[in-house]
């Protein structure tokens, strides 16, 4: 039987070749794992994405937004709908991670939904939602929705759940922010905000 003899050359493409479909195949493998579908613990996700945690511990919430939510006291829900394999929504969902961490209010309970890269699954809390993008942060306050925060934040993080999740702004919240944007849920008196300017003394 004749058999054909492989050159030093031949023998390192076949290595090189070899390695590259076995890296080709970690990668891959790392890929699949880290994208967690449907409700999951917090620990679980911050353990499959650990840019939220290094992201978060260099994000600076606004303090009195902070102790707003800290001195929260009615029962408020949030569903955030987040993809481990989502790069553009990884700083938004880090700003939400540190500033829940902050307030560490036990009123305010976060349900943690993973998503899948074709946006199709968990397609029951998809539907049910109507969530379509990510990340997705839903505020529920008494059972009655609030409101969402769609991929990015109008303003920041804290200040967008501010004017979901409490029941008036921050003190030094931009209180532009508020005359432009409909905040009908909130019983603030705006009367001093659309005042003609003359009148406002």
């Amino acid at each position: 039987m004749h058999m054909k003899r492989m050159t030093g050359t031949g023998i390192a493409g076949a290595i090189l070749a070899g390695g590259a479909l076995l890296l080709l195949v970690a990668v891959s493998f790392s890929q699949s794992e880290a994208v967690l579908v449907g409700p999951q613990p917090k620990t679980k996700m911050l353990q499959a994405v650990p840019e939220w945690t290094r992201l978060a511990k260099t994000y600076e919430p606004n303090d009195h937004i902070v102790n707003g939510f800290k001195n929260f006291q009615k029962s408020a829900r949030i569903r955030a709908f987040v993809g481990t394999w989502d790069m553009k929504g990884r700083s938004v969902v880090a700003a939400f991670v540190k500033t829940m961490e902050l307030a560490g209010n036990p009123m305010i309970s976060v349900d943690w939904i993973g998503v899948s890269r074709d946006l199709k699954e968990p397609a029951a809390d998809l539907r049910s939602y109507g969530v379509k993008k990510v990340p997705t942060i839903i505020v529920w306050v008494d059972g009655e929705e609030r409101g969402r925060i769609v991929e990015i934040p109008q303003i920041t993080l804290e200040e967008d759940l501010a004017g979901l999740l409490l029941d008036t702004p921050p003190a030094d919240a931009d209180l532009e922010y508020f005359r432009v944007t409909p905040h009908s849920h909130l019983p603030i008196d705006c009367t001093p905000c659309h005042l003609p300017a003359h009148r406002r003394h």
